[in-house]
């Protein structure tokens, strides 16, 4: 019985490592959605920023800052909120 066991072990890891080695299907490149803290830094001008899950604000020196994200929200498409003058 043991030996049944063992060799059902070893059945098992060689089918979890080639399953691990398969690589990981390709994102479209045309639909994936830019992160909400590069965001901020290609809008300049936009002050508060938001995916419907984390809001983003810019501080007086620049620095973005952003709010957590909830258990179980799912992120859209990011939006400008609140526009300022466009920083040079």
């Amino acid at each position: 019985m043991q030996i049944v066991a063992i060799l059902g072990a070893i059945i098992a890891m060689f089918f979890i490592g080639a399953v691990a080695r398969q690589p990981l299907p390709a994102r479209d490149a045309g639909l994936e959605m830019p992160s909400i803290h590069g965001y901020g830094e290609r809008e300049t001008a936009c002050l508060e920023w938001n995916d419907g899950c984390r809001t983003c604000s810019r501080r007086e020196n620049g620095e973005a800052v952003c709010s957590n994200i909830g258990i179980a929200c799912q992120p859209a498409a990011v939006t400008c909120t609140r526009r300022g003058e466009e920083k040079k």
